[in-house]
C-alpha cells in the first residue's frame, strides 16, 4: 500500500485557482488563494491506486503556517482527504480520480490565519511528505469572511483597483493627485508579509482588526524611522527628486529595505497610502480618505489650540480650535474659536470612477445636530471624571467695545498669478477707535505644520464711529519671499488690534495654489497590441517661460517602461502640443498618468482611462 502510495508530483495549478480566487494578477505560478473558498490540487501517484479506496481514512492532508504551528494557536490543522467535504472548516474531498491521479478540493474555513502555508501528505506510519506551499488572504467575496462586502463594483474599488487618487489642497479647492497603489506588483505581497511577520501573535492573523491595527503600527513606526527633515535649502531639481513620489511601491520598498527615495515629512500622507497597499494585498477592502485641516494629536479632546504672533503669523504647528495670540510680553489672548473649520469636505476617490466623493457624514455628525452635542458632551463629562480641564467651551468673547473683522479671499491663486482679498473691518460702536491691521501669508502643509513665511503687510487705520470699512487689495505670487513649497497651501491671516481692547479679531482663508492645466486626449477604447496616441496639450498662462521642460508618461499595461521626452521652452501666452504612441498588452480598464517638471513647477501631473480589450472584441 505504501508504494501504491508513493507521490510522484504534486499540481497546485496555480494559475486556475488564481483565476478563480482574484488573485491572477499577484501570480500565476504561485498558489494564493483566499479563505473560505474551495480551490483544487492534482496529486500524481507513482502506482495505480484502485487498489487503495478502502484505506482512504489512513491518508490525511497537514496545513501549518508560522514559525511555531501548533493546533491551539489554529496554525496547524490535520484534516482527511474523503468524498464529502465541509464548508466551515479545513477539508478535503477527491473530485476526479483516474489510475494514477486524484484531483483534490481543499476548502478551508472563512475565519482561518492568514499567511504562508506549507501543505503536507501524512499517510499513517510514514514520514509527512511536503506537497508545496500556497498563501492564504483574506476574502471579500465570502460573506461568512469579516472583510465581506455584498457590492461588487466595492470589491473592485477597494481591493483590486490599483489606480488610486489622493486629494490634497484645501476643503474649498480639492486637488487630486493621480497614486499607483501597485498591491499587485511581484514583491509587494512577500514584503507584506514580511512585515506582519513582526507581530508574533500568528493565531490572532484571523482577525482583520488585528491585521490592520498591527500594519498601522508598523508602518508609521517605519515611516517615523525613514522620514527625513525637508531642507530649508535645496535646488528646483532635488526638490522634484524629493517630490516625486508616484505610488506606493517604491516608498513600502524603501522602508523595508533602505533601498530608494527617502521620504521626507511634508509628505506623511504616504502613510496612509502605502497602508492601504497593504491591506488590499492581503485582502482587506481598503481606501485613503483625506481630511482637511483635521484636528490631530488632541487626545480625543475635539479642541486644539494654534497660536500667533502679534502680526497674525502662525509659530510652529497648529490646527483649527480655539486660535491664541502670543503678545510681544509673552502673554497669552484668546482671539478666535472656530466649531466648524474642522474637517470639513471629508474625501475619498468614488467607486468605479474618478470623482471625488464626499463622505463626511460617515465621520461627522452635522454642525449642530442632537448627536454632535451628545458626544460634546460625553467627552466633556471624561475629562471632568479624570481631573483634566475639559477646554471644549471657549471663554466668551463678548466684550464692551467690540470690533469685529471679515475676511474674503479666493480659493485658489494661480501659480505665478493674482488675485483679490478684501478685509472688512466694522466698528459698532459711538467712539472712534485707532486700528492696527496685520495680513501676512504662510505657506503650510496638509497637516498643519508651517513651511515658509512668504508676504506680510501692515495697516494702520482709524475707524470713525458706526463704520464699515472694505479694505481691497492685491495678493500676488511675485510679492512672496520665496516659492511656496511642492504639496502645500497659502494660509492668509488678518489680525486686527485696536489700543482700547486687549482682545484682537482674527480671521483665516485658506488657499490652494494653482497650477497650469496638463491636458490629455485619448479614445475611450482601444485595441490590446495595437498602437493607441495621446495628445498631451499645456498653455503656459505665467508671465515667464517655461524652461527645462521634461514629459515623462507611465502606465501599467499600456507602457512597458516610463518614457521620458525633454522639450523646448514654451513662451508666455503660447502653448505646447506633443503626442505619443503606445501599444497596450493588457486587458481592462488602464490608466495612463502624464507629468510634467519644469524650471517654473515640478509633478504636475493629469491621467486619462481606457478600456483595452481583446483584438476578437474589438468592433
Amino acid at each position: 500500500m505504501g508504494q501504491a502510495l508513493g507521490i510522484k508530483s504534486c499540481d497546485f495549478q496555480a494559475a486556475r485557482n488564481n483565476e478563480e480566487h482574484h488573485t491572477k494578477d499577484i501570480s500565476s505560478r504561485h498558489l494564493v488563494v483566499r479563505r473560505g473558498q474551495p480551490f483544487t490540487i492534482r496529486l500524481h501517484f507513482r502506482a495505480p491506486v484502485h487498489a487503495f479506496q478502502h484505506a482512504l481514512k489512513k491518508v490525511v492532508l497537514i496545513a501549518q503556517t508560522g514559525e511555531q504551528p501548533s493546533k491551539a494557536t489554529r496554525t496547524q490543522v490535520t484534516f482527511p482527504i474523503s468524498s464529502l467535504g465541509d464548508q466551515k472548516k479545513w477539508s478535503a474531498m477527491v473530485e476526479e480520480r483516474d489510475a494514477q491521479s486524484w484531483t483534490v478540493s481543499v476548502t478551508t474555513p472563512s475565519d482561518a490565519v492568514i499567511g504562508c502555508y506549507s501543505l503536507l501528505l501524512h499517510i499513517l506510519g510514514r514520514k509527512p511528505r511536503l506537497l508545496g506551499q500556497f498563501i492564504l488572504l483574506f476574502n471579500p467575496w465570502v460573506r461568512e469572511d469579516a472583510v465581506f462586502l455584498e457590492n461588487e463594483a466595492q470589491r473592485s474599488e477597494y481591493l483590486l483597483n490599483q489606480n488610486g487618487l489622493i486629494y490634497l489642497g484645501t476643503a474649498d479647492c480639492i486637488q487630486e493627485e493621480p497614486w499607483d497603489f501597485g498591491q499587485f506588483e511581484r514583491d509587494v505581497l512577500d514584503l507584506s508579509l514580511n512585515l506582519l511577520g513582526t507581530d508574533k501573535q500568528v493565531e490572532e492573523w484571523g482577525d482583520p482588526v488585528h491585521v490592520a491595527l498591527v500594519l498601522g503600527v508598523l508602518l508609521h513606526a517605519l515611516k517615523e524611522k525613514s522620514v527625513l527633515p525637508t531642507p530649508q535649502t535645496q535646488s528646483a531639481q532635488e526638490e522634484a527628486l524629493l517630490n516625486k513620489l508616484r505610488g506606493s511601491v517604491p516608498i513600502l520598498r524603501q522602508w523595508l529595505t533602505g533601498q530608494g527615495r527617502p521620504v521626507y515629512d511634508g509628505q506623511a500622507w504616504t502613510l496612509a497610502a502605502v497602508a492601504c497597499t497593504v491591506l488590499r494585498c492581503l485582502g482587506i477592502p481598503a481606501r485613503v480618505v483625506t481630511t482637511f485641516a483635521s484636528a490631530q494629536g488632541t487626545g480625543g479632546g475635539l479642541l486644539v489650540d494654534e497660536y500667533y504672533n502679534e502680526e497674525g503669523l502662525q509659530n510652529g504647528e497648529g490646527q483649527r480650535g480655539r486660535i491664541w495670540k502670543c503678545c510681544d510680553d509673552g502673554t497669552l489672548a484668546l482671539t478666535n474659536s472656530n466649531t466648524k473649520y474642522v474637517g470639513n469636505n471629508i474625501s475619498t476617490k468614488g467607486v468605479g470612477s474618478d470623482r471625488c466623493e464626499d463622505i463626511t457624514q460617515n465621520y461627522k455628525y452635522p454642525e449642530g445636530s442632537l448627536e454632535e452635542k451628545e458626544v460634546m458632551e460625553r467627552v466633556q463629562k471624561k475629562k471632568l471624571e479624570h481631573g483634566e480641564d475639559n477646554g471644549i467651551c471657549p471663554p466668551s468673547l463678548e466684550i464692551a467695545d467690540p470690533l469685529y473683522l471679515f475676511l474674503e479671499a479666493p480659493s485658489s491663486l494661480p501659480l505665478g498669478g493674482d488675485a483679490q482679498l478684501s478685509v472688512t473691518l466694522i466698528n459698532p460702536g459711538d467712539q472712534e477707535k485707532a486700528v492696527q491691521l496685520a495680513i501676512g501669508v504662510q505657506a503650510v502643509y496638509y497637516n498643519g505644520i508651517l513651511a515658509a513665511e512668504l508676504w506680510r503687510k501692515k495697516l494702520f487705520l482709524t475707524l470713525s464711529a458706526n463704520l464699515v470699512k472694505r479694505i481691497t487689495t492685491s495678493l500676488s505670487s511675485s510679492y512672496f519671499e520665496r516659492r511656496p513649497p511642492e504639496n502645500s497651501f497659502l494660509r492668509l491671516t488678518a489680525v486686527a488690534t485696536h489700543s482700547e481692547s486687549s482682545l484682537s479679531c482674527f480671521a483665516q482663508e485658506d488657499i490652494a495654489i494653482g497650477r497650469p492645466h496638463l491636458a490629455i486626449e485619448m479614445p475611450q477604447e482601444a485595441e490590446q497590441y495595437r498602437p493607441l496616441t495621446a495628445s498631451v496639450r499645456i498653455h503656459n498662462s505665467l508671465d515667464a517661460p517655461m524652461k527645462d521642460c521634461m514629459i515623462s508618461i507611465f502606465g501599467r499595461g499600456l507602457i512597458y517602461r516610463e518614457r521620458n521626452y525633454r522639450l523646448g521652452p514654451v513662451q508666455p501666452g503660447n502653448t505646447l502640443c506633443t503626442q505619443f504612441c503606445f501599444t497596450p498588452t493588457k486587458v481592462g480598464l488602464q490608466r495612463l498618468t502624464v507629468e510634467m517638471d519644469c524650471n517654473m513647477f515640478q509633478n504636475l501631473t493629469n491621467h486619462r482611462s481606457v478600456t483595452v480589450v481583446a483584438p476578437e472584441l474589438a468592433a
